[in-house]
């Protein structure tokens, strides 16, 4: 099997795919910088949305709140490690975490974010007296990559990632698109593209593996 990956995934990730046996290539299709963050203003609860702000996020771990709202369960494990006291909470993707958070009624929440979030979060209160402050935490660019083999599989693990690659390459039919969640996969199919394959939960791994299983079982 030919397997295209659009960002770099852990060694053990890629040792798992070479135990199957399936050729991969490697595009990057965003080019990730992060921010140099000085400081945060105080809040009572944080929301963490991408693993690529936790870099800042630790830098802030003795000024954090009682409440942490993040995506996937990787962020939750990483602020465990560091020391984290707060009550952390886990959602598999951005749509339940802000249903469950316009419940709170809180005043204020502290939203560490990429540059070019998706609006999710402002949507989800807008009708709500919660204050929300943001810190940018990194940028994304688009790659626009010519990629010039043909795949059965290619994984993608953002709509930003999945636009950055359909710029400039169109794939067949019989091209699975495996996807990190489903605004994702609502991404790709909105760009013609059905042949598509979700994870249960935002997590790389977990995206392999339940492709994998998927797989082995036809």
């Amino acid at each position: 099997m030919n397997v295209l990956l659009t960002k770099r995934l852990s060694p053990s990730d890629l040792d798992l795919i070479r135990s199957w046996g399936w050729n991969f290539e490697t595009v990057e299709t965003l080019n990730i910088s992060l921010v140099d963050v000085k400081e945060i203003p105080k809040s009572e609860t944080w929301v963490i949305s991408s693993r690529n702000s936790f870099a800042s996020v630790k830098g802030f771990i003795n000024q954090e709140p009682g409440i942490i709202y993040c995506v996937g369960s990787w962020v939750k494990e990483e602020l465990i490690k560091v020391g984290s006291k707060s009550v952390v909470r886990s959602f598999e993707n951005m749509k339940s975490l802000v249903t469950d958070l316009a419940k709170q009624n809180l005043k204020s929440v502290l939203y560490f974010c990429g540059e070019d979030h998706r609006q999710e979060l402002e949507e989800g209160l807008r009708n709500s007296s919660t204050k929300i402050s943001k810190v940018i935490t990194h940028q994304s660019q688009m790659t626009f990559p010519v990629v010039k083999n043909n795949f059965d599989v290619v994984f993608v693990f953002s709509p930003r990632s999945a636009e950055s690659l359909l710029k400039n390459n169109a794939f067949n039919n019989q091209t699975i698109f495996a996807c990190i969640g489903p605004t994702t996969a609502s991404y790709v199919s909105s760009r013609g593209i059905s042949n598509a394959f979700i994870s249960s939960y935002p997590d790389a791994r977990i995206l392999l593996e339940e492709f994998h299983a998927q797989i082995v079982s036809k």
